[in-house]
């Protein structure tokens, strides 16, 4: 596939998957729309997007504010009057127990992780039909498949990704912009250093190399799904076939601390006697 003319808008760009992911489509001739809050971080990609022989556009901001993704698209078509390629790539993790959970989470951990890719895709549907042909990839996460202990709000985020994803390969059918998935297990990023609470695993992580060529593979291909590693979807059909099993192996992997519950109904006490008052 010659990427020379092309446009991707990439979101999460300024570190982890999306730095590599824009550094690729660079390297490839592709033009790139860069798209994080961090602009200093954003700037630096620019240029070596620019360095590795590409053409960059960086646009700071918030995925979740209001607007913000529609004007993404329309300064990407102003800027180089085509779009080629969407990757949703941006998020943000929610490991906490469910007992700490609030409001604020659930909503936010939503706009960024779903409702966000929702609102850019549907902003980058309608140059892809003038044009005739498109790609939209969604980076999502193998707890939108299996979901982790202490992720409950994440993993629903994921699952509506995935699940977004899924529709769209129905939905787009006949019209030649295609959707893929990329379930995504754990990856070497900064992700990691960003938990409510400290994670029970300390396994091998993936270099976020792996999971930009899945995704030039979801592209190439025209395959709906890639997960990476390929050996996680193993345990996604221990999940479906044995439920049970999966459920208590993950709740020995990762228990419910009694404290936590506990703790958990002490503040209940407390918010019905000071109702009660």
């Amino acid at each position: 596939m010659d990427y020379r003319r092309r446009v991707a808008v990439i979101t999460g760009a300024s570190s982890g998957i999306g730095r590599q992911v824009a550094l690729d489509f660079a390297a490839r001739g592709a033009s790139v729309v860069l798209v994080a809050r961090r602009a200093e971080m954003l700037a630096d990609v620019a240029r070596a997007c620019v360095a590795a022989g590409g053409t960059a556009l960086s646009l700071a901001g918030d995925v979740a504010a209001e607007g913000f993704v529609e004007d993404a698209v329309a300064r990407a078509l102003a800027e180089f009057g085509r779009l080629d390629v969407v990757v949703n790539n941006a998020g943000i993790p929610k490991h906490k127990q469910f007992f700490d959970v609030t409001p604020r989470d659930v909503e936010y951990t939503l706009r960024v992780n779903l409702v966000a890719p929702a609102r850019l895709i549907v902003a980058a549907l309608p140059a892809m039909l003038r044009q005739g042909e498109g790609w939209v990839v969604n980076v999502s996460s193998v707890a939108g498949k299996l979901p982790p202990p202490r992720e409950a709000v994440y993993a629903a985020s994921k699952f509506g990704l995935t699940g977004l994803t899924e529709g769209l390969w129905l939905d787009l059918e006949g019209s030649n912009v295609h959707a893929a998935v990329i379930h995504v297990g754990p990856i070497d990023t900064e992700i990691w250093q960003k938990t409510d609470e400290p994670t029970a695993f300390h396994g091998h992580k993936s270099p976020p190399s792996a999971v930009s060529r899945a995704i030039f593979r979801a592209i190439e291909r025209r395959k709906h799904e890639v997960w990476v590693p390929g050996r996680m979807r193993l345990a996604w059909w221990l999940r479906i076939c044995l439920p049970g099993v999966f459920r208590s192996g993950a709740a020995r992997w990762d228990p419910v601390p009694r404290e936590a519950i506990q703790a958990a109904r002490d503040r209940a006490s407390d918010g019905r006697a000071a109702a009660r008052e």
